[in-house]
């Protein structure tokens, strides 16, 4: 039947509503003890560069559209970086935008969160609590440096998100 709703909406030229992207190859590991793909990583790396007004933001190929314009604003010694999504998912739950912090000079600190639609809190939770439990107990062996690194699920005036917090 749905393929008869395809064929129907084609010959009317109605259009169906996209798909939401899914943005699971981007943030592959990143639930695992914040390990970053090279994409996530070079769009975290730009990111940066955007930020401190170094360089352009640059999008990985094939999620071009996945993205909203950015925006950056000074907050007291850091700056927090918003890059809005516009319709992805990950593992199936609605992600609103991809959240940075950073210093305005290049340091050690830096923190990452995927940040999911207020809608999709129980499914978030379900999906992400326990893998960031078990992310966080192999993140904490993993960091022989003692900087204390920080992952996992949280929900934080009722937005629930998933954050990598790797400051050294």
């Amino acid at each position: 039947m749905p393929g008869r709703t395809i064929l129907v909406a084609a010959f009317l030229g109605l259009a169906l509503p996209a798909a939401a992207q899914p943005l699971d190859p981007l943030l592959e590991g990143f639930d695992d003890a914040c390990n970053y793909t090279d994409a996530l990583g070079g769009l975290l790396q730009s990111s940066y560069a955007f930020a401190r007004r170094e360089g352009p933001l640059e999008i990985p190929r094939g999620y071009e559209v996945a993205f909203g314009k950015p925006a950056v604003v000074k907050e007291e010694d850091y700056l927090h970086i918003t890059l809005p999504v516009v319709d992805g998912t990950w593992r199936d739950v609605p992600v609103k935008e991809i959240e940075v912090y950073i210093t305005e000079l290049e340091s050690g600190f830096s923190s990452h969160t995927v940040v999911f639609e207020t809608s999709a809190l129980k499914q978030a939770e379900t999906t992400f609590k326990a893998r960031g439990a078990a992310a966080q107990k192999k993140l904490t062996k993993q960091d022989d440096s003692g900087f204390g690194w920080q992952t996992g699920f949280a929900v934080r005036d009722g937005v629930p998100r998933y954050e990598c917090d790797l400051s050294t």
